[in-house]
């Protein structure tokens, strides 16, 4: 009776949202399906009704992360390009928001149905606009490749060493790559992308 009644109150929300916090606490390297069940109360085995195996469970995990930017993307407005801004800035606040758990969605292949829901949508927002498929997917590659690159650059540990005095020219432009600096850097790469799309009519 026990068992029946915690597997009414096991749901893909509750899962995801649940792995998702535990990645976010400890890291992608201590997560496993028996921690999440520990968490969840239940057996590591009841959550493979909801999910068939740790890597979609993983999968759910991308789609949880997704919330953020499907948000940014129904908020759309006559402006398709401040759209795909806002896109673009929801999606470095994931990294920011889930620094250890960003990895999952810069990384892994989009595989769900809220993903690629999420593909079709952004990519009839282009095509709506005029942009050939083709562009598309090339300003697709590039502009999320500029976002992923950046922030996981973002993430990464800075290590301040005694050895850049030796090296003059290195040093000069090392203070422009200081976090308090970033703001502004990741609008002006953004911005260039976006100027170059905008023209990219079909």
């Amino acid at each position: 009776m026990g068992r029946r009644k915690l597997a009414i109150e096991l749901t893909h929300a509750r899962i995801r949202t649940t792995a998702l916090a535990m990645i976010d606490r400890a890291g992608l390297e201590a997560f496993s399906t028996r921690k999440l069940g520990e968490a969840l109360g239940c057996e590591a085995m009841a959550l493979y009704y909801y999910y068939p195996n740790k890597d979609a469970i993983l999968d759910g995990v991308v789609d949880e992360l997704l919330v953020d930017l499907t948000t940014s993307l129904d908020e759309a407005d006559d402006d398709w390009v401040a759209t795909l801004r806002a896109v673009a800035h929801a999606y470095r606040g994931i990294a920011l928001t889930h620094p250890k758990a960003f990895v999952l969605l810069a990384t892994r292949r989009f595989g769900s149905d809220a993903a690629f829901a999420f593909l079709d949508k952004l990519f009839a927002l282009a095509r709506a606009n005029g942009v050939a498929d083709a562009t598309t997917a090339t300003f697709y590659r590039v502009v999320s490749s500029f976002c992923s690159g950046f922030a996981l650059n973002e993430l990464a540990t800075p290590r301040p060493s005694a050895k850049l005095r030796r090296y003059p020219t290195a040093a000069a432009v090392s203070q422009f790559l200081a976090r308090d600096q970033l703001d502004a850097m990741f609008e002006r790469g953004l911005e260039i992308q976006l100027a170059a799309l905008a023209t990219a009519r079909a």
